[in-house]
């Protein structure tokens, strides 16, 4: 098990390149290009940041609560500023904002725990 606990910092930095690559796709290609997620848009805004924060958090460690949330916060705000930069027909929203901050909060948490797990191991 120890092996596994000294290989998080790793699996979670290839999670959150990983993570941020298909956030990125998916927030800056055309509005066509992504049709099939519309209508719970929100929810996926919060499902995908959860996972980015609880990655980066595996990542950089159960001490840099603080650090992942903001990085995963600053990382979607990126995404919104390209999308209003981008002339791609996506709009920058601040419920989009919201919603991402929610989702790095949840993340936050469900890292927090599940390293708490893994350290009783």
């Amino acid at each position: 098990m120890s092996q596994f606990k000294t290989a998080l910092p790793m699996l979670g930095m290839i999670a959150s390149i990983m993570l941020a690559a298909i956030i990125a796709l998916a927030s800056i290609l055309p509005s066509a290009a992504t049709t099939p997620m519309a209508g719970n848009d929100k929810l996926y805004h919060v499902l995908a940041y959860m996972a980015l924060a609880g990655a980066l958090l595996v990542w950089l460690g159960p001490q840099a609560l603080l650090r992942a949330f903001i990085l995963a916060f600053a990382y979607g705000a990126l995404m919104e500023l390209a999308q209003w930069l981008a002339p791609t027909g996506r709009e920058a929203s601040g419920l989009d904002m919201v919603a991402n901050a929610l989702g790095a909060g949840f993340g936050i948490m469900a890292g927090r725990f599940s390293l708490r797990l893994i350290d009783r191991l």
